[in-house]
């Protein structure tokens, strides 16, 4: 009985597992996952509810095997009849659902799998090196706070065998029979000595920056700050250390907090390329390109300064080249501007320059979670 019930169990988990499956699958073939923020590592979805196979009884009351007819009768009204609903289709709408929660895990493994998303590659022919410090040796000098107690007493026990010390007894105020006492001396003691330890690192650093002016409305604000959060997560998975920095502008660039990054809006102009003159100002003191990883996001809704544009393609091309920044992204959100600062990038990508730039565009309301699958694909995906 036991052993039956165990693969009916196993049966159980497997069809929850496949439903799970397909219904993660469709969450991400269609976008709506990317709305859905993880919480405590897991992504609430919906799947189709299951039904227990259970035995259902008849109009009858008779119980089961018992009422009239003989062994071979067809079971069942003969004139039963079509019902006279209105409907001859079958229906559209999902049936009842239950919410389960998914590990992220599971959400990335499927991302791989639906989304062909490769792994984060840090750049080629660089040492990323931490320093850490052990205290793994010993010393005959050092401070009294760092004395190595047993190392100390057993060099003390040491020499008093040699000598035969240790058999020497010592009288102690309190005590009426002298004792054996091991005790050492300045040549005795041994001190803990740290050293300082290379080991190698992998470690980076993401850049989220955006256009605060009045043009960058909420509903712009929540698009990035779901985009930004999955673009995030899926980065953290291959590097051992990530540092975030959020960087927001106007005419005037400046660092803020991630709170303040996706909900203030100043009503100035915009100048772009602020953004990437502060960023690009963090390598030489914060965070060297030869140690850091370095991913750059920029989210606009295309709006810019017209003299500017250059300004900004100019500062990726010359000052954030592939060998120092690893990939930077520019997302244009819900904007139709017309010489938007998106086309006047992708106008300088088609020269050739700049491989390590890729431009996207979020601009239908309506489809915001399929467009956003998209922006992710081309922004984190191996094509150029």
């Amino acid at each position: 009985m036991g052993r039956r019930i165990d693969e009916d169990h196993k049966a159980f988990h497997d069809v929850y597992a496949g439903k799970k499956r397909k219904a993660l699958q469709k969450y991400i073939n269609n976008g709506k996952i990317f709305p859905k923020r993880g919480k405590n590592g897991k992504v609430s979805l919906t799947i189709p509810r299951i039904d227990i196979p259970h035995i259902v009884y008849g109009e009858s009351n008779d119980g089961v095997g018992r009422g009239e007819g003989k062994e071979g009768d067809v079971i069942g009204k003969k004139d039963q009849q079509q019902g006279q609903g209105k409907g001859n289709k079958a229906g559209q709408d999902e049936g009842e659902g239950i919410e389960i929660q998914v590990d992220m895990e599971e959400v990335w493994a499927a991302f791989e799998e639906e989304l062909k998303l490769p792994a984060m590659k840090p750049k080629p022919n660089q040492t990323f090196e931490d320093v850490i410090i052990k205290y793994n040796d010993i010393s005959l000098t050092g401070p009294e706070s760092l004395r190595h107690n047993r190392r100390t007493l057993l060099q003390a026990m040491k020499r008093m065998c040699s000598t035969g010390d240790i058999h020497k007894l010592h009288y102690i105020p309190g005590y009426d029979d002298p004792v054996r006492m091991i005790l050492p001396i300045n040549s005795d003691k041994r001190y803990r000595q740290y050293k300082e330890i290379k080991i190698p690192s992998n470690k980076a650093v993401i850049f989220f920056a955006r256009d605060g002016s009045a043009s960058m409305t909420q509903d712009k604000c929540d698009i990035i700050s779901d985009m930004a959060w999955w673009i995030d997560s899926w980065i953290r998975r291959f590097y051992d250390k990530v540092e975030r920095c959020y960087v927001w502008h106007d005419t005037q660039a400046q660092e803020v907090d991630e709170k303040k990054f996706y909900r203030y809006r100043y009503g100035g102009g915009t100048t772009c390329s602020s953004a990437l003159k502060l960023i690009q100002s963090q390598f030489e003191n914060r965070f060297p390109p030869n140690t850091w990883n370095i991913y750059l996001f920029y989210f606009t809704d295309g709006e810019n300064w017209d003299g500017d544009n250059e300004i900004f393609c100019d500062v990726m091309e010359k000052q954030m080249p592939s060998n120092l920044v690893n990939l930077i992204g520019i997302t244009q959100v819900l904007g139709n501007y017309s010489r938007s600062l998106k086309e006047f990038v992708d106008n300088r990508l088609h020269s050739g320059s700049m491989s390590n730039v890729k431009t996207t565009l979020i601009n239908n309301p309506n489809e915001v979670g399929a467009e956003m699958k998209d922006a992710i694909i081309k922004l984190l995906g191996a094509n150029k």
